[in-house]
C-alpha cells in the first residue's frame, strides 16, 4: 500500500504528535515499530507498522528519529548521537522506496548568524544539537539523494520529556535559570510543530527544497520569561538563577549553552505558506500544555 507519509521516530514525543496531525488531515501514515507494544500501540490508531529497515511505497519519507541521550549533555554525548544518526541516516537512504521524497528534521542550532531564518547559513563549526544535522545532511549529500530540510526550535508541550521532567522540576523549584535569561529561546508548540510538518510535507517538490525550514513561533520569548511563566502557572516558587559555569557543571556544557543561547527567530518563510499556527507564544500554549497534563 502507497502511503502520504512514512514516520521515523513515530513513537517520539515529536514523531507521535506528528503520526496524529497527519491523521487529522486525512493521510495515510506508515512507520517503524522497534518493539511490539509500539507496533501495538501505532496499528490502533491506524497507522501501517513495518520493522526496521524495511520502508514501504510512500510518498514521503519524515525523519524524527531521536538518538537517546544521557541526563548530563557534552560534546562527546553529542559526537556519539551524531554518529548513531549518521548510521541510522545510511540506512534510510538505502531502503528509500523509488520516488518517495525524504524530509530531514533537526533543530535551529544548525545555522551561524542571527535572526535564524530560511536565508541563513548553516554553521561551518558545528557543535551541540548542530553535530547531528550535520552528519544526516552529510549522508545524503554523500548518496546523491535530495532532500528538504525543517529545524525545530526547542518543542514543548504535553508529552513525555515534559509531563516527566521538566514541569515536576520546574514545580519543585529544581529548574534554574541559567544566567540572567534574557536570552531569546526559539520554542514551539509540539502541536504546531507537528502540523507545520504535515503542512510542509504537501508543497511541491521544488517549493520543498528550495530552501530550509524555520520551525517556531517566532516571539521574542526570554528563558526568564519561559520559566517564571511556567512556575506561575503551576503555583510554584519563582525559580532561582544560577551561573552559567555551574549549570554546565551540572547537566553538561551542551544543555547550559542551548538553554543560555540567545537565537531570535524569523518563520516568515513557513507563514507565507499558508501556515497557521494554534499557539502563537507562549501565552497560549504554556497554559493548553499544563491543563493537558492536570487532565492525564
Amino acid at each position: 500500500m502507497l502511503t502520504d507519509l512514512f514516520i521515523l521516530g513515530a513513537s517520539g514525543f515529536v514523531g507521535s504528535a506528528t503520526v496524529e496531525a497527519a491523521l487529522e488531515a486525512g493521510l495515510s501514515v506508515g512507520a517503524w515499530a522497534r518493539t511490539e507494544e509500539q507496533a501495538q500501540l501505532l496499528a490502533r490508531r491506524g497507522v501501517h507498522v513495518t520493522t526496521p529497515p524495511e520502508i514501504p511505497p510512500t510518498k514521503v519519507i519524515v525523519d524524527l528519529v531521536q538518538p537517546k541521550l544521557p541526563k548530563r549533555l557534552t560534546e562527546a554525548a553529542l559526537t556519539r548521537a551524531a554518529r548513531y544518526r549518521a548510521g541510522v541516516t545510511r540506512a534510510v537512504l538505502q531502503a528509500m522506496p523509488p520516488a518517495a521524497r525524504l524530509v530531514v528534521v533537526s533543530g535551529t542550532d544548525d545555522f551561524e548568524g542571527r535572526p535564524v531564518s530560511h536565508l541563513s547559513p548553516f554553521t561551518a563549526r558545528p557543535s551541540g544539537f548542530a553535530r547531528i544535522g550535520h552528519a544526516v545532511r552529510g549522508e545524503a549529500r554523500t548518496a546523491g539523494v535530495p532532500f528538504a530540510s525543517v529545524h525545530l526550535a526547542t518543542v514543548y508541550g504535553p508529552g513525555k520529556a515534559f509531563a516527566s521532567t521538566v514541569f515536576p522540576r520546574l514545580a519543585k523549584g529544581w529548574l534554574p535559570i541559567v544566567g540572567t535569561g534574557a536570552n531569546r529561546l526559539p520554542l514551539v508548540h509540539v502541536e504546531d510543530a507537528a502540523r507545520a510538518m504535515v503542512h510542509l510535507a504537501a508543497l511541491d517538490d521544488a517549493r520543498l527544497r528550495a530552501h530550509p525550514w524555520i520551525v517556531t513561533d517566532g516571539t521574542p520569548t526570554t528563558q526568564r520569561e519561559l520559566l517564571e511563566t511556567g512556575a506561575r502557572l503551576l503555583g510554584a516558587p519563582a525559580p532561582r538563577s544560577v551561573p552559567r559555569w555551574l549549570a554546565s557543571l551540572i547537566a553538561g556544557s551542551v544543555s547550559a549553552s542551548s538553554f543560555a543561547r540567545d537565537v531570535p527567530t524569523d518563520p516568515s518563510a513557513l507563514l507565507s505558506t499558508g501556515f497557521a499556527l494554534r499557539y502563537p507564544s507562549i501565552a497560549t500554549g504554556l497554559p493548553a500544555t499544563i491543563a493537558r497534563l492536570e487532565a492525564a
